[in-house]
């Protein structure tokens, strides 16, 4: 009968290191999850620029009234001076966990929906007053105007669409699950 031996040698130091590493990396997650917090950042400030929820629905689109009064940005939803999407996107680190979100007031309403209740009040609307006497039906600033009247706005309600935009896509769960594998790669590389 033909046959063949051969010598198979184990390096459990090896092994055993590298296990190591991988524990070490596992026990100890503040680089992967700094790197996660930039991913969601990063993932987080491309959903503006879609103008589309972590699923993919698109944003509803601004009403015509307010698109009409936006003084810049008026083809941007959730986009006037770019606080939101900018430096207003956090990440914190809390434990085993990674917390994303934003530091601005109004980022509830936009990411949830929901109504504001506006009470009536009571102010000063400005107008120019032409020299011979009239005048015209467009408001203007104090600093511009010439006359003033006292008007009253009655209470009422405007309604804010739900706009998420925080969250996770498909696509980010894949990544993170990447960002997983490839920190515990490289820990047993190391």
């Amino acid at each position: 009968m033909a046959g063949s031996t051969f010598e198979f040698t184990f390096d459990s130091q090896r092994a055993t290191a590298s296990l190591g590493k991988a524990y070490r990396a596992l026990t100890n997650p503040a680089e992967l999850q700094r790197d996660i917090g930039e991913y969601l950042l990063r993932s987080t400030r491309n959903r503006f620029n879609e103008q589309a929820a972590p699923d993919g629905t698109a944003w509803e689109a601004l009403s015509s009234r307010y698109k009409n009064r936006k003084r810049k940005n008026k083809d941007k939803i959730l986009t006037l001076d770019g606080y939101l999407r900018g430096a207003g996107l956090r990440y914190q680190l809390d434990g085993a966990d990674v917390l994303m979100g934003s530091n601005r007031p109004y980022a509830a309403i936009h990411q949830f929906g929901g109504d504001i209740s506006i009470p009536a009040r009571s102010q000063y609307a400005f107008f120019r007053q032409a020299p011979d006497g009239s005048v015209g039906n467009l408001f203007v600033k104090k600093k511009k105007s010439n006359f003033a009247q006292r008007v009253t706005i009655g209470a009422h309600v405007i309604h804010m669409p739900a706009r998420p935009f925080l969250g996770l896509s498909v696509a980010d769960e894949e990544e993170l699950v990447q960002l997983g594998l490839d920190h515990i790669g490289n820990a047993v590389a190391g």
